[in-house]
């Protein structure tokens, strides 16, 4: 689900799994960071401070993690291409739509406990309230409005 498309950049909400309330990719369509030019760079800047200030305003995320992994391209046998992780973390309890998100590994890198299907994060939201999260955060989406 889409938040934000420019030329250089498109801002996808991660509707397959909120596991971190917030979560979203940053995409470009370049193949490596060295192709990105410095107008790019601006912009990723800029969408990447306007994510925080959704996520503080909305969930009170308490810091956010911002990582580029393209392992898995080379891996699956895919074109790479530049994209972002941009995911909120949270020190404390979330009450979104009577339910209590909880940041399980707050302080931790957030890959750490992804391959454990015991360890990893849950993700705790319907397909319906991931759209209502989405829907929030598109409706305060304020960058080039």
């Amino acid at each position: 689900m889409n938040l934000y498309k420019s030329k250089n950049w498109e801002v996808i909400y991660v509707d397959w799994c909120q596991e971190f309330v917030g979560d979203c990719i940053i995409s470009s369509n370049k193949e490596s960071l060295s192709e990105l030019t410095e107008e790019e760079w601006i912009e990723l800047g800029k969408l990447e401070k306007e994510l925080e200030r959704i996520s503080n305003k909305l969930f009170h995320a308490t810091m956010f993690n911002f990582a580029c992994l393209m392992n898995n391209a080379y891996r699956d046998n895919e074109k790479p291409h530049v994209h972002f992780h941009f995911i909120p973390r949270y020190r404390d309890n979330l009450k979104l739509f009577n339910k209590v998100y909880h940041d399980k590994h707050f302080g931790y890198n957030f890959w750490k406990w992804a391959n454990s299907r015991f360890k990893r994060q849950k993700d705790i939201f319907t397909k319906e309230e991931k759209i209502k999260i989405y829907e929030m955060m598109k409706e305060e989406w304020s960058m080039y409005e």
